[in-house]
């Protein structure tokens, strides 16, 4: 048996060490101080309850091998323990079992947030029990005529204390003061204050990002709805409280950059905390592979005609400043800041004054580069016009000659149709008979 035990005892040892969620124990009536021939009931619940599977339960950190259920009784004094299958071992319960004549009860877990009640309890006289008095570390709390238990609603961690009560029963002949012993109440935290985890804290603009407010509640209050709230600078990132821990940015820019932290709140219990801060600080992307075109290309436009120069880049992030300038002109013809990678520009009517070699910029704030001259040739538009002209002539005289050649292929063509081709006369040597 002993073995066994042993055995048992390593195995659940290396099960807690890959099971992160603990088992825990709940009592009925809720408090851990009873008197003398009271029971109560310990219940174990592990992570996946609805599982049925073996629990295993330790009494003064010894396993109780005889015990095997989720619900124990017991009336001794003593640590109590509890392990399921799914669960690592529990926090220990420390139960009293009391022969005095008067008690403070108190909850067994109590957190922030929740409604302290605390009961000064007699054995025999709680109906008679007067002048009832309640003590947090030595000092007078609250105090009632009568017996009545003491309800504190919404206790912070500020509760944490050593209480204690006091009542006066009163017999046929005198009236006799009680006191209970101290009891050190622990109020727990609802949940750790969140840590704001990145996927990176120097993200590249243009990116996604993810944000996520980590927190947890413990297994007690497992019910509780936390909702969460995530800010920028002083100034909330998404309005109102949302439910879901991650917040998703499908686009970063440099602008975003700042300081970050997150909220987490209990709705029902209204408490909150803040994150750790977490700077980030957006890369941009330096502009690379700028080109500037023409249309018509060629660089090559006729007076009083458009010419539209586009300026475009391969690579680069954020606001974009896209400027043309002509050679020998130090202002620029004109600028468009935009997120874009490619901008254009119009010269709505050319002249021949126009002529020249042009280029383009772009700029992000980062880096500054510019692009190859690309020269443009303005014709006249007389010029234009007379070798249009000439062109035309040409073209007339070409179809002329061409005509020309047509018909006389007809014409000869026609003679040879009518007359056939020529040959001599042929004469017969035999005479005629006349009739």
């Amino acid at each position: 048996m002993l073995l066994w035990a042993l055995l048992l005892i390593l195995g659940l040892v290396s099960a807690q060490a890959s099971i992160s969620k603990k088992a825990v124990v709940h009592l009925s009536p809720p408090w851990t101080t009873i008197f003398k021939g009271e029971k109560v009931t310990l219940t174990c619940h592990g992570f996946n309850s609805s599982k049925p599977g073996t629990t295993w339960w330790y009494e003064n950190q010894q396993l109780r091998d005889s015990w095997s259920t989720n619900s124990i009784e017991t009336n001794q004094t003593g640590e109590y323990r509890c392990q399921t299958q799914d669960s690592a071992l529990s926090d220990p319960v420390n139960l009293v079992v009391s022969s005095d004549l008067l008690i403070l009860q108190v909850p067994y877990s109590v957190f922030e947030g929740d409604t302290l009640v605390l009961r000064c309890q007699g054995r025999d006289h709680v109906e008679t029990a007067t002048n009832v008095t309640y003590y947090k570390n030595g000092r007078i709390s609250s105090y009632f005529l009568k017996y009545s238990n003491f309800s504190i609603p919404r206790v912070g961690l500020s509760y944490s204390g050593k209480y204690h009560c006091t009542g006066v029963f009163r017999g046929t002949f005198f009236a006799q003061k009680r006191s209970s012993r101290k009891v050190n109440l622990q109020v727990q935290e609802l949940f750790p204050s969140p840590e704001l985890k990145t996927t990176t804290s120097h993200p590249t603009e243009g990116t996604p990002m993810t944000l996520s407010c980590e927190t947890q509640l413990p297994p007690q209050r497992s019910d509780i709805e936390l909702h969460f709230s995530f800010f920028r600078n002083n100034r909330v990132i998404m309005s109102g409280w949302k439910k879901s821990q991650v917040l998703q940015i499908p686009v970063i820019w440099r602008k975003d950059s700042g300081s970050y932290w997150c909220e987490a709140k209990a709705m029902t219990q209204n408490i909150w905390k803040q994150s750790n801060h977490v700077k980030i600080s957006v890369k941009r992307i330096p502009i690379s592979g700028i080109l500037m075109e023409t249309q018509p290309s060629g660089g090559q436009v006729t007076e009083g005609e458009k010419l539209v120069l586009i300026c475009s880049i391969a690579r680069g992030t954020g606001n974009i400043t896209f400027s043309w300038h002509r050679v020998g002109i130090k202002a620029s013809l004109g600028e468009k800041t935009r997120h874009s990678l490619k901008e254009k520009f119009v010269l709505s009517v050319m002249n021949e004054t126009d002529a020249g070699e042009y280029y383009c910029t772009a700029n992000n704030g980062i880096n500054n580069i510019s692009s190859l001259t690309a020269k443009v040739t303005v014709r006249s538009r007389d010029l234009s016009s007379q070798a249009n002209s000439s062109e035309n002539i040409g073209r007339l005289a070409l179809g002329l000659i061409v005509t020309q050649f047509i018909l006389i292929g007809l014409s000869a063509s026609a003679l040879l149709f009518c007359f056939g081709p020529w040959s001599k006369p042929v004469f017969s040597t035999h005479s005629v008979m006349p009739y």
